[in-house]
């Protein structure tokens, strides 16, 4: 009988070091050695807006190139199916190639790369964006692998989501920064949640959760929560 690896188990160890991570760079090394204790090859991490993508990936670099010139992500069903669903899923060149033939033909392509199967986990971010991180494999199928608590793997990838839009906004607009907690609790309010709720999803109290939202706020001049929300987004920080 064979038996999965629960990704559940290695979700904490990527969001510590996603935490303890100084710059882009540290993200990446994170999602490498996560991608690693999954069992995948690669990954690829994509905030898309529209026809505006931002990719941090191990893919080789002729297939980065190749999607994003052609902008591939207007026709990738595993994009497709994220921003449709909103759930991590399991996927693979043989059960979402279809018959469109632009679509066997992305798919043909990313399998020269060896890019055949994987699993993404998509979280949403703020006035229209997406963000995902696919962990892929040149196996066939994902047979491997399974999320028991969704809400879990949704809250990690949020998490690393809003760290590296962090980092990177820091390199910037150094002025204005925002804590982990911060960004995340901003980052739920963009997706709707209520302060009950934020705090059921990361395990704190509902003061917490004011305090961490009435400190971002504060940091970036907002006059209430969709204010620091839109002012967060435009500072890529959620």
């Amino acid at each position: 009988m064979k038996h999965s690896l629960v990704l559940d188990k290695t979700l904490n160890d990527l969001m510590e070091a996603s935490d303890l991570a100084q710059d882009e760079h540290g993200i990446k090394q994170a999602l490498r050695n996560f991608t690693t204790a999954a069992g995948f090859d690669r990954f690829a991490y994509l905030n898309v807006r529209a026809d505006n993508v931002w990719a941090l990936s191990t893919y080789p670099a002729e297939w980065q190139h190749i999607y994003l010139d052609n902008n591939y992500a207007t026709i990738d069903p595993v994009v497709t199916i994220a921003k449709r669903t909103m759930q991590p899923f399991v996927w693979s060149q043989n059960d979402n190639a279809g018959t469109a033939p632009e679509t066997k033909r992305f798919f043909g392509e990313a399998a020269d790369f060896g890019i055949c199967s994987g699993v993404s986990i998509p979280v949403r971010g703020g006035f229209g964006r997406v963000a995902m991180l696919t962990l892929t494999t040149d196996k066939s199928a994902v047979d491997f692998v399974e999320i028991r608590n969704v809400t879990h793997a949704i809250t990690a990838v949020a998490f690393v989501h809003v760290h590296l839009n962090r980092l990177v906004s820091a390199q910037h607009t150094p002025t204005i920064e925002l804590t982990p907690r911060q960004s995340l609790c901003l980052a739920w309010a963009s997706m709707g949640k209520t302060m009950d709720e934020i705090a059921d999803l990361l395990g704190i109290s509902e003061r917490a959760v004011r305090f961490y939202i009435k400190g971002a706020r504060d940091r970036l001049g907002a006059t209430n929560i969709t204010h620091a929300v839109r002012l967060a987004t435009e500072r890529n920080l959620i």
